[in-house]
């Protein structure tokens, strides 16, 4: 699978072809490691990488260099704790943050994204899902993915990245 890398601009710059990469995702982590050689491109903190048309993929957050010198890791947060990374808090004024009753589900995580900051690098499909959320309380401060993967497993929905 061809791995895309970006520059801290999030602009393409070019595919991967060698290379070992282990993710994480779901309740408990949310990054990465990607070992490369290290004549290959090294890549920024800030960059991006993907596998267009998959949820694999995230921001670089930093590298380690073997000790003989030979490779390079690339680690960072995927985009789920991209997700994670940002908190979802109540209203000023408000003890907590509540979704009202029978909100559409694609339209409620496109609200929070952006509540999120989020919304420059997630879209959420504008078409709806067919889920209708009731209401739901959000503990107080927590973290972005946590949340809406919560809300949405006490809806019998969960979250397609």
């Amino acid at each position: 699978m061809d791995l895309i890398y970006t520059n801290a601009e999030r602009v393409d710059q070019g595919v991967i072809s060698a290379y070992a990469f282990d993710l994480s995702f779901g309740a408990t982590e949310n990054d990465f490691e990607m070992t490369i050689g290290a004549n290959e491109t090294q890549l920024e903190s800030g960059a991006f990488i993907y596998i267009e048309g998959t949820e694999y993929g995230g921001s670089v957050d930093g590298l380690k260099t073997s000790t003989n010198g030979e490779t390079v890791t690339h680690f960072g947060r995927t985009w789920h704790g991209i997700m994670n990374s940002k908190v979802i808090e109540p209203d000023s004024g408000e003890d907590y943050f509540t979704i009202p009753d029978l909100g559409e589900a694609n339209q409620v995580v496109g609200m929070i994204i952006t509540r999120l900051g989020l919304s420059d690098l997630f879209t959420v499909s504008p078409i709806p899902s067919g889920i209708l959320l009731s209401s739901y309380q959000f503990p107080r401060y927590c973290k972005g993915y946590d949340g809406i993967r919560t809300m949405l497993a006490k809806n019998g929905a969960k979250l397609k990245i």
